[in-house]
């Protein structure tokens, strides 16, 4: 049973636990997501996972064409992240569907994810590497999805908040390690605590900065303290163009 339930966060995976499987034969290959991120790298180019979603908890609230958005980015980006998660972020299941069959770069099915069947859609529907929570998931749940995920030839990017979050990550295999600047609770937001926890992570696990950032800046700064790549949403969402800046 999913750990760590109050206000939102509660009915968000008590929503997620009822979501139905999604029957469909995949129609591409899988586009391996740690492996793009480490050729960016070797050329220079910042890794950018560019997100699209309809809205947030946090007040964000956007419109936007999810195939339209994905081909641009597609020249620019590292990966496609795709909220899937209906509720709080008006994401959906043909979302993800439209945006996996648009591009040939790696897609992130980005949801509150404390199912098999959750990852079984997700595989279905085109997605490449899935979101979990470690917030949200016993550390057994969290070992068992992540082994479940690989096991399509998928990858979990397992998503951080605090040092707790952190060490369990390590302890259940996580190779692809999102690092949240925003508090799930408060939804307040924390750079220097997302930047301590980056440094303090061993070199040989891939780590994505997610959540709150805006400029060229700041991707720089992350990079110091020892990221490798950057999701970003809301920001994108409203500037595209910027993408080409913060490469």
């Amino acid at each position: 049973m999913p750990r760590y339930l109050q206000g939102w966060l509660k009915s968000v995976v008590e929503h997620s636990m009822r979501r139905g499987y999604v029957s469909a034969e995949r129609t591409r290959p899988i586009h391996n997501i740690v492996e793009r991120i480490i050729e960016f790298q070797s050329n220079n180019i910042n890794p950018i996972i560019a997100e699209f979603k309809r809205a947030s908890p946090s007040g964000f609230s956007a419109e936007g064409e999810p195939v339209s958005y994905a081909k641009f980015m597609r020249n620019y980006a590292v990966g496609i992240s795709v909220l899937t998660e209906e509720k709080f972020f008006k994401g959906s299941y043909d979302l993800l569907r439209s945006v996996a069959n648009a591009v040939d770069i790696p897609v992130l099915m980005k949801d509150f994810i404390v199912s098999e069947s959750q990852i079984d859609s997700g595989y279905n529907l085109g997605a490449d590497f899935m979101l979990l929570i470690v917030r949200i998931l016993t550390e057994r749940e969290l070992e068992g999805l992540i082994e479940y995920t690989r096991s399509f030839k998928m990858e979990a990017l397992v998503e951080v908040h605090d040092k707790d979050d952190l060490d369990i990550a390590l302890r259940c295999g996580a190779k692809l390690i999102g690092f949240n600047s925003r508090n799930l609770i408060t939804l307040e937001v924390n750079h220097d605590l997302q930047k301590e926890l980056i440094a303090s992570s061993p070199k040989d696990v891939i780590k994505v900065a997610e959540s709150g950032i805006q400029s060229r800046d700041q991707i720089l700064e992350l990079k110091k303290a020892g990221a490798n790549a950057f999701l970003i949403g809301s920001f994108l969402m409203k500037e595209p163009e910027k993408i080409k800046e913060f490469i």
